[in-house]
């Protein structure tokens, strides 16, 4: 099993982790992981690794590093070392591409059970739709590679891939509003608005449920938590959507959320 939705871990078939641990190795085997499906080109891994300041024989070095990991996943995987080079950790013209074929991989399943979920709801199957996005939400075990450097493009494929993470929670929580599983989602909705206090949608849904459980009061006070970090910390006022909601509250016209707009 190989995972990078939390610490990096590659279990090779005694059990024991086959990821290496030489920092600049885990960056580049890292790398390779986020881009499975695609070759990475060398001048990707010379900036992930040195930045602007790349040795005079970075290429090299690189090739290295790369000799290292086919060494050791040959040894945690328990295959000849030419089976690596040639199968997994395979050189391409422009760079090298790490396949995955026949190897559970957590980022790969994550994506595959999104993709089902977002499919389902366009479909119209919420019940679906949520049993696949909880599926992958639960392959998470922590921020994603605590254990390794980050350089820029690292950085950007992490910063992607919790982006996709939180449209998946938010597609989910929607199929549940739609559901009409209101109390299930209050102290998770809660959870999440005190840990991301600007983040409208989090508190949209948050004031709908508590609305929808006969809590107007505790739903605007959401409302104004909200606000007073938005304007007295970053200048900004509630977006149009939110505010139609609080008005709605105010008014006792609060319908369905797939009625919201």
């Amino acid at each position: 099993m190989i995972t990078i939705l939390g610490n990096l871990s590659m279990t090779g078939r005694k059990g024991g982790n086959a990821a290496p641990s030489a920092p600049k190795e885990r960056k580049v085997l890292a790398l390779l992981l986020f881009n499975y499906a695609r070759p990475v080109p060398i001048h990707l891994f010379i900036d992930e690794l040195w930045a602007d300041n790349p040795p005079k024989r970075a290429r090299t070095a690189l090739q290295t590093y790369v000799l290292n990991l086919r060494t050791r996943l040959a040894c945690g995987l328990g295959i000849p070392s030419g089976r690596v080079r040639d199968e997994i950790l395979v050189t391409r013209s422009e760079g090298y591409q790490f396949q995955l074929e026949g190897h559970p991989f957590d980022l790969h399943e994550f994506l595959r059970l999104v993709d089902l979920g977002e499919k389902s709801v366009a479909d119209g199957d919420d019940a679906r739709a949520i049993e696949a996005l909880t599926k992958a939400e639960g392959l998470w075990t922590g921020p994603v590679l605590p254990d390794v450097e980050h350089g820029l493009p690292l950085q950007s494929e992490i910063a992607r891939l919790e982006q996709r993470r939180t449209v998946a929670r938010e597609i989910r929580i929607e199929s549940e509003l739609r559901l009409g599983r209101h109390r299930e989602l209050v102290s998770e909705l809660s959870m999440l608005a005190l840990r991301h206090p600007y983040h409208e949608r989090y508190h949209e849904y948050l004031m709908f449920c508590l609305n929808r459980l006969g809590h107007r009061v505790q739903a605007l006070e959401v409302f104004r938590r909200l606000r007073y970090s938005l304007v007295d910390e970053l200048g900004l006022e509630p977006s149009e959507r939110i505010q139609n909601l609080q008005r709605e509250i105010l008014e006792s016209r609060c319908a369905s959320y797939a009625a919201l707009p």
